[in-house]
């Protein structure tokens, strides 16, 4: 049974602060212009991927300890600096100053966001098939009954030929029903050029549908990346891929399956189906220029 205290959450933040890392790294390589960076902060770490990017912010702060005031200030000027607003998610576990520290400094709350998580050990949970030989998964490939009316899913890791399309595909999703952006695009390209996760596309009818990421670290099994082309939608192709991903995550040996989403949406709908729990919400915090 999950319990989400500190020493689950510190594993966890300490996780996403590696992944901005890497970000970081390959945001250099994939787009030298635009001046990509990551610095310690105040416990944790905050990420520049380039003007407008939509993971431009700071993650783990005080989870390390309490929070000095002339760290949230060097927070403040990374982002000034670039033109750009402050934005940091904390950890409810974390150490109550970095609370104060940014109230005293003028930052506001802005959006919420849960951390979900499902334990990979033992039999698979439900809604989750078990593995199959041919390396792609098709709900009811294995006997059972699937759709009567439309072509079930198919669900691979992505070949490198592919990654151009994982790239446009997982722009829609960032975009997130919006038009996309250059800057959705750019993040697209940083997380197709990553070569330590996989990447995982849903077919349907031989058309590519929709994506997702898995990233692997101290046992866990991130998943990220998720998109679905929007008539593709309410064909099962996210559910499809996410049992897939799920899948890999328990063959390489993962205790634990990690993934964020929006409060009361769809993409929490289908977690928690999988078995998927909240393990708690970070709260964003935003400073204004």
């Amino acid at each position: 049974m999950i319990h989400a205290d500190h020493k689950l959450a510190s594993r966890l933040e300490g996780l996403i602060c590696a992944e901005y890392r890497r970000l970081a790294e390959v945001g250099g390589r994939v787009l030298p212009y635009a001046g990509a960076e990551a610095i310690d902060v105040a416990g944790g770490v905050a990420l520049w991927l380039g003007k407008d990017s939509p993971v431009n912010g700071a993650v783990g702060l005080g989870m390390a300890g309490p929070v000095d005031g002339a760290e949230v200030v060097r927070l403040e000027a990374f982002y000034r600096q670039r033109g750009a607003p402050a934005v940091t998610s904390i950890c409810p576990l974390a150490d109550p100053s970095v609370l104060d520290a940014l109230g005293r400094r003028g930052w506001r709350p802005t959006q919420f966001e849960h951390v979900l998580a499902v334990e990979l050990a033992g039999r698979p949970h439900s809604g989750e098939s078990p593995p199959e030989p041919r390396g792609c998964f098709a709900p009811g490939a294995s006997g059972a009954p699937g759709p009567s009316r439309e072509t079930s899913p198919e669900v691979r890791v992505c070949t490198d030929q592919e990654r151009e399309t994982w790239a446009h595909l997982a722009t829609l999703g960032f975009a997130d029903g919006q038009p996309s952006t250059p800057a959705h695009e750019e993040f697209g390209r940083i997380m197709a050029a990553r070569e330590d996760g996989m990447l995982v596309m849903g077919w349907v009818d031989g058309e590519p549908a929709g994506t997702g990421a898995l990233v692997i670290q101290g046992g866990v099994g991130w998943l990220s990346g998720d998109s679905t082309v929007p008539r593709f939608r309410r064909r099962g192709v996210q559910q499809a891929i996410q049992r897939y991903r799920l899948r890999l995550a328990r063959e390489a040996g993962c205790d634990l399956a990690v993934t964020e989403a929006a409060p009361g949406g769809a993409s929490q709908r289908n977690m928690e189906r999988l078995g998927f729990r909240i393990v708690f919400t970070h709260v964003e915090f935003v400073k204004s220029l």
